[in-house]
């Protein structure tokens, strides 16, 4: 005899993707659960990034990073003008060095071939536009932005908790599929273990995710595991605070990374990149390692004029799980719902690093309006 499950749906992982997700679940009939091991919501990897909204400009046209964060572009601002949520739709400019009119010309013609909306700005114009950069030649994209992503997690987390059980400090530690129902047995923090049932699971765990998703597939997952990547911020001194009207990049990196780029917060607060540094493990040091401040300064003064190197000082730093499929170029999103594996009502979301804030509406509309539909709840 089956056991009765007693949620509908079980969400593991609050940050921004998970909180989009039970935003989207709210407006079912579904009983959901929703489990993070951290003490709060959107405590790792969403409240340690740039806080940019993207446009896309980064991501191949055929890809789901770009699919999602084109929809995601559109729906984050529209639910922060409803909810007066900060954020500003200042656009995002790409400088360049002469010698870079390869990598220039190459990265417009991308930008052509996507439909994206772009000026060529030439050095007087950027520096009209953003007195305080260097720059030969610049791209303008307008569709970017910066937001207040903890008042945005917040605001989620409001809407949805009126709907949605939410369990914080809770670790799953065995996961089982019994017929139709799914078994989880989580740990709390006093460490009491307490068994659910529920008729489905969506794991959104972020940098635990590969591994959740490995604890209850086992062999029966097919991708390759995640790669773990640090990203490290620079605070600017308060001169240059409220100095950038716009967020200020260099063009595409080759290793998949952005670059050390220009943003700023509410407040016009400044920093400066992240990094991108390979990381083994999983037991994270979000330490800023303060010798990195000379390779920061080298990168930024090449656009930043008049920047000092005394200007930096070490601000915070996140890490970013990634997911290659075929080449260290270039990662991707895994949004699966797992019936051809063996694994009906489970759905994984491995590898949601950059663009995931910008495209969180877009996967929470993704899991709830187009798989959960199709799945036998």
């Amino acid at each position: 005899m089956s056991k009765k499950p007693e949620f509908d749906v079980t969400v593991i992982g609050a940050g921004v993707v998970g909180l989009s997700i039970a935003h989207f679940l709210s407006k079912t009939k579904l009983g959901v659960l929703i489990i993070d091991s951290e003490d709060n919501f959107g405590k790792v990897t969403s409240s340690r990034n740039s806080e940019v909204i993207h446009s896309g400009i980064f991501n191949p046209k055929d890809s789901l990073k770009y699919q999602l964060c084109q929809r995601g572009n559109e729906l984050i601002y529209k639910f922060c003008d409803e909810n007066k949520i900060w954020y500003k739709n200042c656009g995002k400019i790409i400088v360049s060095k002469e010698q870079e009119i390869d990598n220039f010309n190459s990265f417009t013609e991308s930008l052509i071939k996507k439909g994206i909306e772009f000026d060529v700005l030439t050095s007087e114009q950027s520096s009209k536009m953003e007195q305080h950069i260097i720059s030969d030649k610049s791209i303008y994209i307008e569709s970017s932005g910066v937001i207040d992503s903890h008042d945005y997690m917040n605001h989620l987390f409001r809407i949805s908790s009126d709907y949605c059980t939410f369990i914080f400090e809770s670790n799953p530690i065995e996961i089982k599929k019994i017929k139709d129902v799914y078994e989880l047995k989580i740990q709390r923090k006093n460490k009491e273990i307490e068994t659910i049932n529920t008729s489905s699971i969506i794991n959104c765990a972020g940098l635990n995710s590969y591994t959740i998703a490995k604890k209850i597939m086992n062999q029966n997952l097919k991708i390759p595991s995640l790669k773990f990547y640090k990203g490290s911020y620079f605070a600017l001194s308060s001169k240059w605070r409220n100095r950038f009207d716009r967020l200020v990049y260099s063009l595409p990196q080759p290793d998949d990374s952005l670059g050390i780029h220009i943003s700023f917060d509410s407040t016009g607060r400044t920093k400066i990149g992240p990094d991108y540094e390979k990381v083994e493990g999983n037991n994270f040091d979000y330490t800023v390692n303060e010798n990195s401040q000379r390779k920061f300064f080298d990168s930024a003064k090449d656009y930043i004029k008049n920047l000092q190197f005394d200007d930096l000082t070490p601000d915070y730093s996140g890490v970013r799980p990634k997911l290659f499929f075929t080449n260290d170029n270039f990662s991707e999103f895994y949004i699966n719902e797992e019936d051809k594996n063996g694994f009906p009502n489970l759905i994984n979301l491995i590898g949601i690093d950059s663009p995931g804030l910008t495209a969180s509406l877009a996967i929470g509309e993704l899991v709830v309006q187009t798989m959960i539909p199709k799945m036998n709840l």
